[in-house]
């Protein structure tokens, strides 16, 4: 006999939900082509777009953290964070980090692209850990030992030199 929840899951439609990747906010920042801290004041329907709807996001900026923007960003992106698209209410600052469409000449965000203030103020002050090249150090040691040794040995078999 087949179960009525069974059944009731043969009529349910198709699940949209918007899952974003766990990258660190660092590699996050680095694969962004632009980023800043703002605040949304504007939404309205991308009208260059025949598919999917989409939504222009007007944002004021407070800081630009990468790249070269301009003191108001528009940037398209889905509509509503279901199918990815921003999460914000109006005059909230948060972090936005952007792709370009080269293409549409446009810049591309939305939801897997927020970031909190603070976690785009910390990846945009972390420095890369220098890069130590222990193999280099330990074969310059060993030249610079085998080159002091051979200067002792050449300085002892030609004795004290007379001073002249």
């Amino acid at each position: 006999m087949i179960s009525v929840a069974v059944i009731a899951l043969v009529f349910v439609g198709d699940a949209h939900a918007c899952t974003c990747a766990a990258v660190p906010a660092r590699q996050r920042l680095d694969s962004a082509d632009a980023a800043f801290i703002g605040r949304l004041v504007e939404t309205r329907p991308d009208p260059a777009r025949d598919g999917a709807p989409e939504l222009v996001y007007v944002f004021s900026v407070d800081s630009v953290v990468k790249g070269e923007l301009g003191d108001r960003v528009e940037v398209v992106g889905p509509v509503g964070g279901a199918s990815c698209g921003f999460e914000l209410g109006r005059d909230e600052a948060s972090g936005v980090l952007l792709r370009r469409d080269t293409v549409r000449a446009v810049w591309l965000g939305g939801l897997c692209g927020q970031i909190a203030v603070g976690e785009l103020i910390a990846a945009a002050e972390e420095t890369d850990e220098p890069i130590v090249n222990w193999g280099g150090i330990v074969v310059g040691t060993a030249i610079l030992a085998l080159g002091a040794l051979l200067l002792v040995q050449r300085v002892r078999r030609r004795g004290p030199t007379a001073r002249r």
